[in-house]
């Protein structure tokens, strides 16, 4: 869990350009959570002073006051919005750059190891899933942690008995988030995969649309498409069930809570230890509370769902090039003797067979030199040597 977290904090440094955007959507977050403690604070003045002492300066004044504070948090929420999602969609246009340009600076050998739509994926799929996960993250924690703190404090200063019981289900929400999430990642770790898989057998099916239908494949093609498209329905059908989970346990857990903060703050109302304004002030913090912190359980979800994402795109930007200039490396003036293969040899990755070994040669500028043998001889992967496509593995090639 702490490994997987820890890929978030990666995120760190592509978000430090726009502090001063974050700075303001996070005021901007505090007053959305200031104005929704705020309309529960108004509840006990409203039911008190209006309905109980008949106070026709109150009955004038809350009205506006309400009004001018839900305009207050319409005005914060639209605000912290669009900051927080436009500094999410720069971040991942950056991470996407940067992924691009990495794959771009890989050698053939890296190719070859990944599928080009394995490639595609990962550029696109996974980084979306990347911008959802940060949008999600920046626009909803900051407001939903500062609105479930506001309503706590409303809550402890009306009553810190019922702010207790209503907040002791508090530690089996998280349980049950934590165990939903890492069914959560598990699942769409596979699901990106299959994706890749899907993606695949598209492109090799388009690609090679005249042999498919020169051999009459169809049929056999659509199978395999459907092997793999079954299997992926079945795991968006899994991820489904899971992440719906977290909605009914929230409500039955939201429900247990305020049933105990009923049935003490009826008792404490008819003993006259607390006024029905206080009691439906703390009622309606409650329940602004339970939103926010259902909010975050499905946010935490999403946060799991897109962390095998995360570990997809960060794979790709961790593989160093195989192929990387001396620190020294100065650019060559031209072509102008020869080329020489000095005992050069080259072995592919995870191979222990030499495609070429021991090869020495001269070529001179203005010789026309031809490479002949049998299939598998290693004539292109000579050849794919002089432009660098592959570093030899022995030896050297000189200009």
């Amino acid at each position: 869990m702490t490994a997987r977290y820890h890929l978030l904090t990666r995120l760190v440094p592509y978000l430090r350009p726009y502090w001063p955007l974050l700075a303001l959507g996070g005021l901007l977050a505090l007053v959305v959570s200031g104005s929704e403690a705020f309309i529960a604070w108004l509840v006990k003045p409203a039911m008190d002073d209006i309905f109980l002492k008949r106070d026709v300066t109150m009955l004038r004044l809350i009205p506006l006051v309400l009004l001018a504070t839900y305009v207050i948090k319409g005005a914060g929420r639209f605000g912290q919005s669009y900051l927080m999602a436009s500094v999410g969609e720069r971040v991942i246009a950056r991470i996407r750059g940067e992924l691009y340009a990495h794959i771009q600076s890989m050698p053939l050998s890296f190719f070859a190891s990944l599928h080009s739509a394995e490639l595609m994926t990962r550029v696109v799929t996974d980084v979306n899933r990347l911008a959802r996960l940060s949008s999600t993250v920046l626009v909803m924690a900051v407001r939903h942690v500062g609105t479930i703190v506001a309503l706590i404090v409303v809550m402890f200063l009306r009553e810190w008995v019922l702010a207790l019981i209503a907040i002791a289900v508090f530690p089996v929400v998280g349980l049950a988030v934590r165990i939903i999430g890492r069914k959560l990642y598990k699942i769409n770790r596979r699901a990106q995969q299959k994706i890749a898989e899907l993606n695949v057998v598209l492109q090799e099916s388009f690609t090679g649309t005249k042999i498919v239908k020169a051999f009459g494949r169809e049929r056999l093609e659509q199978e395999r498409f459907d092997q793999v498209n079954d299997r992926l329905l079945a795991l968006a059908l899994k991820d489904r069930r899971v992440d719906e989970m977290a909605e009914p346990i929230m409500e039955v857990l939201g429900a247990l809570a305020i049933m105990g903060a009923l049935w003490y703050g009826g008792y404490r109302v008819i003993s006259g230890a607390l006024t029905p304004g206080e009691f439906f002030s703390f009622t309606a913090a409650v329940i602004l509370l339970y939103g926010p912190v259902r909010q975050l359980s499905r946010m935490a979800n999403t946060v799991q769902q897109s962390i095998a994402s995360v570990e997809r795109v960060f794979e790709i930007l961790d593989t160093p090039p195989a192929i990387v200039d001396a620190p020294d490396a100065h650019a060559l003036a031209g072509f102008t003797d020869a080329i020489v293969f000095e005992g050069a040899g080259f072995r592919y990755p995870e191979s222990e067979t030499w495609a070429l070994q021991d090869i020495s040669l001269t070529v001179r500028k203005g010789e026309l030199v031809a490479f002949v043998g049998m299939s598998g001889a290693g004539k292109t992967t000579l050849m794919e040597l002089l432009p660098r496509f592959h570093d030899v593995t022995a030896g050297r090639i000189t200009l």
